[in-house]
């Protein structure tokens, strides 16, 4: 990104691939900056899991459907299911502040992300505490989730976690 910065290339992360929003359909000539397109794929594992407390720390290149497995291995979900579960990534869904089909249950990615890491051009903006609720100042999360790239590479979300249904 520091190297992306310096040479003035345009980079856009790229995870699943599901392409909901059309983030990668560029316009010709619409900006003379060479594009590179980041692949994620390979930061799909979750760092840690704390069940006293119910979250987890999740690489964003990790597909919902493995997600769901990894985590299920620890008896735990995320309950998050967009439509596009299989294919699309943590931080695809970080990106696009995702809806889920078990919303109602579980409610959307910004209800789920207790924390985020965003790498950006001039530094990286983590937010490692992951307590429910800012009671001083902005809780830049927020401005965060739905970016579509534009403010950064989202690289890890801390994520809350459920025990697995019974039914």
């Amino acid at each position: 990104i520091q190297l992306a910065n310096t040479h003035n290339v345009c980079l856009i992360p790229y995870g699943g691939g599901t392409n909901v929003t059309q983030s990668l359909w560029l316009k010709k000539n619409h900006d003379s900056r060479m594009i590179v397109s980041v692949d994620m794929s390979r930061m799909n594992k979750i760092l840690w899991l704390d069940k006293d407390n119910m979250i987890a720390c999740v690489q964003a290149g990790i597909r919902g459907q493995d997600l769901e497995r990894d985590l299920k291995m620890s008896g735990v979900i995320s309950g998050h299911e967009p439509d596009s579960s299989e294919y699309s990534t943590l931080g695809g869904w970080v990106s696009t502040r995702a809806s889920g089909m078990k919303k109602n249950t579980y409610g959307n990615i910004e209800e789920i992300v207790q924390g985020i890491t965003l790498v950006t051009s001039v530094g990286t903006y983590k937010k490692t505490e992951h307590w429910p609720r800012v009671s001083a100042g902005p809780d830049f999360t927020q401005l965060i989730l739905g970016h579509e790239g534009n403010l950064g590479v989202v690289t890890e979300a801390i994520i809350k976690i459920r025990p697995i249904p019974e039914v």
